[in-house]
C-alpha cells in the first residue's frame, strides 16, 4: 500500500523495473512529479537507456552522447562500489553525492539497472526517492 505521506494527488503508475517500456516517457513523468528534479535517467549496465531533463539544464544530455556515456559509466561504478558493502550494512537503497549546486542520486533497481537523478541542492532527497519508488512501482528486484 502506498505511503500516506505522498499526497492527495497520488496515483500508482504500475511500471516495472524492466526495460520493456519507454524509458524516456517514464523519465519525463518522474521529472514532472517534483519541481526540484533536474534530470531523470535510467541506466542499464553503463548505458543510459532513457532520460528527461528540465529546460534549466540546457539540454546537456540530449546534446552530448559522450556525456551520457560518462554518466552511465559513473552511475554503474558508484552503484557497484556501494553494493560491495551490502553484506555488511544491508542492501544499498541509494547513493547520494552532493555538489556545490546540485545533488546526484543513483537508485539501484536490479543487478544491472538503476535510476539516476539530478536534484536541486535544496531538494528533500528522501521524500523524492520515496515518492518516485512508490508512485512508479520501482521496487528493487534483487
Amino acid at each position: 500500500m502506498p505511503s500516506q505521506n505522498i499526497g492527495r494527488n497520488f496515483e500508482l503508475e504500475n511500471l516495472s523495473t524492466e526495460k520493456n517500456r519507454d524509458d524516456n516517457t517514464v523519465c519525463k513523468q518522474i521529472l514532472d512529479s517534483d519541481p526540484t528534479i533536474r534530470v531523470a535517467a535510467f541506466i542499464e549496465g553503463a548505458e543510459v537507456t532513457g532520460y528527461a531533463e528540465t529546460a534549466r539544464t540546457k539540454n546537456v544530455l540530449s546534446q552530448s552522447i559522450d556525456l551520457r556515456k560518462r554518466i552511465g559509466f559513473w552511475s554503474s561504478i558508484v552503484t557497484e562500489m556501494a553494493r560491495q558493502t551490502d553484506e555488511l550494512f544491508g542492501r544499498t537503497e541509494s547513493v547520494l553525492i552532493t555538489h556545490k549546486g546540485l545533488k546526484m542520486v543513483t537508485i539501484p533497481l536490479s543487478g544491472r539497472r538503476s535510476l539516476g537523478l539530478s536534484l536541486d541542492r535544496s531538494a528533500d532527497t528522501e521524500k523524492i526517492i520515496l515518492k518516485i519508488m512508490t508512485k512508479f512501482d520501482l521496487a528493487p528486484t534483487d
